[in-house]
């Protein structure tokens, strides 16, 4: 039996790069709609919702190659490793994007965030003191350092362990055990 260290890592290189190129491209229509679209909805739920495709597709192609069996330690590996390839590869990018080839759109998006942060806790009645503590922190932040990036790309990882674990336990498939002799 195959090292689970070694096992599945072309079902996951493949399909995580493809996600995370995925991702990138639809980073650059998002940049070329503007900053407001930047910050949809739409945004989010593909950020999370575009990798799970890819995660399913990563692990029934790691099954077809198990005869139609797949682990859930194979499963989770493998769903997991795509979640985080496509979160390094978008984190890098948003590295780049943000700081070297169009800061002001990084600023731009930035002000939004502050706009939106300052709507969102005057709807829920924030105290104004607790708005202004909050907005002044959110001027000071450098939100795509490198540190902050990484930051958000951990606190993610937590978000892409518990998608991994419900993907294994539904695509997991255990190779019935050979009784003998009776």
């Amino acid at each position: 039996m195959s090292n689970l260290s070694k096992e599945y890592n072309r079902e996951l290189l493949q399909f995580g790069s493809i996600s995370g190129l995925t991702a990138i491209f639809v980073f650059v229509v998002i940049y070329v709609l503007g900053s407001e679209y930047f910050l949809s909805p739409i945004v989010w739920i593909s950020s999370f919702g575009l990798p799970i495709v890819f995660a399913v597709l990563a692990a029934r192609a790691a099954k077809k190659n198990g005869d139609g069996y797949l682990a859930f330690s194979g499963a989770l590996k493998v769903s997991f490793g795509v979640f985080v390839l496509t979160g390094l590869i978008s984190t890098l990018f948003s590295f780049i994007m943000f700081n070297y080839i169009d800061v002001a759109f990084g600023e731009s998006v930035k002000q939004l965030t502050i706009e939106k942060t300052m709507e969102f806790m005057e709807r829920f009645k924030v105290p104004d003191t607790e708005i202004d503590k909050q907005i002044d922190q959110l001027v000071e932040m450098d939100m795509f350092s490198i540190k902050n990036l990484f930051k958000s790309f951990a606190q993610s990882c937590i978000v892409y362990f518990i998608e991994a674990l419900i993907l294994a336990a539904i695509l997991k498939k255990k190779k019935p055990e050979i009784e003998f002799g009776n």
